[in-house]
Formats: structure tokens, sequence, C-alpha cells
């Protein structure tokens, strides 16, 4: 026994960051249970409701947007294989400036103030990253995990966060907000994200102005997630944050390439800074974001030549157009659907392409429960939910998975307060989609009812 003592390796020092804890990001993890249910039981059909991923949903990639990569592959030069400048294509960044002045014509964009990352999540992650220490920009409730995880895990905190309000179509509460500002005095930042992921809302211009007054008037930055800001349908039109906080205060604005073309693996993001000349401080931040993306030395190469003739085809719009129709075709039919179900708070979505239906208070207890067919999978289940921290719409969505194969994400798993469950609205077939839903509207019904 002391002999095999003797070959233990202790490390000179504890490597493993505690924090680890403030990372999550249900809807990926949640993958790992449903890897555990299929190796269980390798016939249940899983219908992934829990990711945005259009080329997984039956989107057909559009004709143009295949022809443009292999021209621009075989391009003289083969530019495509090399870096690109660390903060970005030069000439994709003065074409970035043109597009937003398109949505924003009094916008006053300095190519120099835009970074293109690896998707818009490593962007994300430097804005965070680079703040001091104890710092805290407030999240709304719920969030995006990859903000509010990243933003906790760079404060070594829990997130300090805003209400969204379900009874008001998931319009910010503002008098929460401003509340949490002065409990807060560390708070230097407000995230709003819209379109909205994940509840699909569209922020109202009355909303987006008392946001930039609050920002005002407590001297702080606006990061502003609008990497959805083409997806806008039912109706709804979407407010340039940017008209509205001209030579006010700091302005941070996230956009990307992944949502309005079905290329969710091209990786391509982009981080504007608006108003450098408003704060001293401010733009100190912004140059050490700069420094901190030189670290990545470039982004993917491939979508950043391709951005700007993407978006030019004379073709991208009328795709944009019909993927947008097909997506209020959908919101109108899930909502239809779910809003039959008694007990369930269903705001319709507006934009991008989720929904986050709630329970009423009080409706979900720990002792429901749907039939599960198969042994393994039943015990396995009932062993995960036996956890008394399990939150009851996590239990959920567990048994929905066992029970109909239809992967969702509990609402709490985006820091909400409220129980639920976000799903997409992304399916391209009509009668496949409807199919889920009634199937996911009885199954809501039986576990109520159990």
């Amino acid at each position: 026994m002391l002999a095999f003592l003797h070959t233990l390796f202790f490390m000179r020092q504890n490597p493993f960051n505690p924090q680890v804890s403030l990372l999550r990001y249900e809807i990926r993890e949640i993958v790992d249970f449903v890897q555990r249910l299929q190796d269980l039981n390798p016939a249940l059909v899983i219908e992934n409701e829990n990711i945005g991923d259009p080329v997984a949903k039956g989107w057909p990639i559009p004709p143009f947007l295949k022809s443009l990569m292999k021209e621009e592959i075989d391009r003289d030069g083969d530019k495509v294989f090399g870096y690109t400048h660390s903060r970005g294509a030069i000439d994709t960044r003065k074409w970035i400036v043109k597009y937003s002045k398109r949505f924003s014509p009094n916008v006053d964009l300095d190519y120099e103030n835009i970074l293109i990352t690896s998707g818009l999540g490593a962007g994300i992650s430097a804005l965070y990253h680079m703040l001091p220490k104890g710092l805290r920009i407030i999240q709304p409730s719920p969030s995006y995990p990859t903000h509010a995880s990243m933003e906790s895990f760079a404060a070594g905190a829990d997130a300090v966060s805003y209400k969204l309000d379900p009874l008001k179509e998931w319009q910010p509460d503002l008098e929460d907000l401003e509340a949490q500002l002065i409990a807060h005095e560390e708070v230097i930042g407000i995230l709003l994200i819209n379109p909205n992921n994940p509840t699909g809302a569209i922020y109202s211009k009355e909303t987006i102005e008392k946001v930039v007054a609050l920002a005002e008037k407590y001297k702080l930055m606006i990061f502003s997630d609008e990497i959805y800001f083409r997806l806008v349908y039912n109706g709804e039109s979407f407010v340039q944050i940017t008209e509205i906080a001209k030579d006010r205060v700091p302005l941070v604005v996230m956009r990307g390439l992944s949502k309005d073309v079905p290329w969710p693996g091209g990786r391509c993001g982009w981080l504007e800074f608006h108003n450098t000349h408003v704060d001293a401080d401010y733009k100190k931040y912004v140059d050490s974001v700069k420094k901190r993306v030189l670290m990545e030395v470039c982004s993917v190469s491939l979508p950043q030549f391709l951005l700007p003739r993407i978006y030019e085809h004379p073709s991208f719009e009328t795709w944009l157009a019909a993927y947008n129709k097909h997506l209020e075709e959908n919101s109108q039919v899930i909502t239809e659907i779910l809003g039959r179900v008694k007990g369930l708070r269903v705001n319709r979505t507006n934009g991008a392409f989720y929904m986050m239906p709630t329970f009423e208070p009080g409706l979900l207890t720990a002792t429901q429960t749907l039939p599960i067919e198969h042994e393994g999978v039943r015990k396995f289940v009932e062993e995960t939910v036996a956890n008394p921290d399990l939150p009851l719409d996590k239990r959920f969505v567990y048994y929905l998975l066992a029970n109909t194969g239809i992967c969702s994400v509990p609402a709490t798993s985006f820091f909400s307060p409220h129980y639920g469950f976000r799903i997409t609205t992304l399916d391209y077939h009509p009668e496949k989609l409807k199919e889920i839903y009634e199937k996911l509207a009885k199954a809501i019904e039986a576990y109520l009812a159990s």
C-alpha cells in the first residue's frame, strides 16, 4: 500500500478553477443527455428543437451561397487560405461601415472601430474578459447563456440581472432595471439582446429610448447584441439603437453572419464600437479589446471575404424575405397549437427563431411524470431527476425527451426566474412542424395532469 502511495502524483498547485460552475450552456450540454438516452435506446428518434441550426432543421443551402463559396475558393491568389488582418479583413470592415449606414444613415463609424471575430461568441468573450475585475455588465433575465455565463465567469460572481416581463411580451422591466442600477454601483454597462434570444421579442422604440436615457443618466455603456436584426416579422420593425444613442453614450453593437443565411458553421461575427469620442475611458476599453483580439491572430478567412459578396448578391434579399415569411408562418402555427394548452403562457416570437413558453406559477411539481416504455431509459431518467436541486422545468424537459424524443431547453438554463422551455421555430417542413408541436402540446397536458 505504501509503495502505491509513493507512485501518486500530486501537482504543486491545484489547477482547477472553481469558477467553472458559473459556465452554463444547456443548449449544448443537453446534447450529452440526449446521447445517453440514445445509447440506452438507439430506436429513440430525437427532434432537435433545442438549437438554432437551420441546416439541421432541413433548410436547403441557397444556390447563390454555394456558388459564391466556390468562386471565392477558386479566385486567383488563393487568399482565403491565408491570414487576414488580425482585426478583420480591411476591405470587409470598410464594407461593414457602409452596411451599417444602410440601416442607420446618421451613424458615424470608422472601420478601425470594427473587429471581426471567429463567431460572435469569441467577440463576446473578449468584451467581458477585458473588463476590470469587479465591474459588471447587467444582464437581462432570461438571457442568452453565452453572455450571462461569460460575464459571470470573468467577474467571478453570479450575474447581476434585470427582468424581462412575460406578461408584457418580454419587454424589459425598466423600473426593475433602474432599481438594479441604483443597487449595484459596480455595474458599468447594460446588455440588450434585440431581437431577443431566447424569447423572440422585438424591443419597442420607447423601450430603446428609455434604456439609452438610463445609460446616459447613470454614465453607463450599452452592449447591444443584434445578430438577429434582419430576422423580424409579424408586422414588427427593428429600431436602430445607433440612431437613438448617437453622441450620447458609449455603445457596442454585436452582429454576425450565421443567422440570416444558413451558415452557422462559418463562424464570423463582428463588434462595432460607436461613440468612442464621448468618453476617454471607454476609448481605452475599446483599445484593450482590440489588443485582446490580436491574440487570436485572425478570424476564419473565407467568411470574411464572402461577407460583402453574400449581402450584396441580387438573390440575397429575395432569400431573406422568403426566410422571414417562413419563420412568421411557423411562429403563428406554434403559437396557435401551444396556446391551447391550459396553464402555458405563450408569447409569439416576432424576431429571431426562438420562442419561450412558460408555465403558470405553481403548476410544475416534483412528482409529475410521463410514461417511458424503455426500462433502461426510464431508470436513467428517474435517477437523474431524483436530484433535489434539479429545477422543475429541467425535470419536465428530461421526461419530455424520454417520452417523445422532442429536445427543448429549460427556461432556467437561460437564467430565467420563470419555469418554461425554449424551442426553435426553424423547421423547414410545415407538416413536420405541426406534427412535432401537436405531440409536444399533448405531452405537456399529460405531464401537468399526472
